[in-house]
């Protein structure tokens, strides 16, 4: 059993650090070209063996909690930015959509549940680190399906093939991108930075990122479209 997990460590940590490489290229690359797409895929995988090792690896330690939370949440930003793509025609959702937005929202309460926990054992940093996850978890999951419950309008000022597929794509890629950056830190992290700041500062700067690219992307295509 030990050699197992020994051998998922590795995976881990392999699959991370392809995923941590990988995930640069389709972010520089020409957008529907063919670098952007062979690596996104590379991205896709390793994202997905990372999430699958973090739960094989899943111990109740509060810090292997956490890991394997954020592992599970960048691999839904990854699978839903994927998803975004192949329901741009037919934004009609399907069987795997509606399970991986409900199985988030459950865990997006499991984490709330853990800071919790962390909480009566007066762990004020994982309690916020919990939390803050765990809403965040839960606001994206529930964004998800009142999309699919035709709750929430997703094409207010462009048409959907243009703006809400290809806007969120780079929303969801980027968060798990971030996520991917997070965990890097947070496992070499210098002892002159403070652990609070390392696990949010990635998301802080990186949402500035995104926010500003989405901004770029929307403005282009309102010129194209106008």
């Amino acid at each position: 059993m030990q050699t197992f997990l020994k051998l998922a460590l590795y995976l881990h940590i392999f699959a991370g650090f392809t995923a941590l490489v990988t995930g640069l290229v389709p972010m520089i690359a020409k957008k529907g070209g063919e670098a952007h797409i062979l690596w996104g895929k590379v991205y896709y995988w390793a994202m997905f063996l990372v999430a699958l090792t973090a739960l094989i690896r899943f111990q109740m330690q509060l810090r292997l909690i956490f890991l394997s939370g954020i592992a599970v949440f960048s691999f839904y930003n990854t699978f839903t930015g994927v998803r975004l793509i192949r329901r741009k025609e037919n934004p009609k959702p399907e069987f795997i959509d509606w399970f991986g937005a409900t199985l988030m929202i459950i865990y997006s309460f499991g984490m709330v549940y853990f800071g919790y926990l962390a909480l009566q054992k007066n762990n004020v940093f994982f309690t916020t680190l919990f939390a803050i996850f765990g809403i965040f978890m839960f606001v994206l999951a529930l964004e998800d399906l009142r999309v699919f419950m035709g709750k929430k309008l997703i094409d207010n000022d462009a048409p959907v093939p243009t703006r809400y597929w290809f806007q969120n794509h780079i929303s969801r890629m980027g968060g798990s991108y971030i996520a991917t950056v997070t965990a890097f830190l947070v496992v070499n992290n210098p002892p002159q930075i403070p652990g609070l700041v390392v696990w949010i500062a990635p998301g802080v700067i990186g949402g500035i990122v995104i926010g500003r690219t989405r901004k770029f992307y929307r403005n282009k295509f309102k010129k194209t479209l106008g």
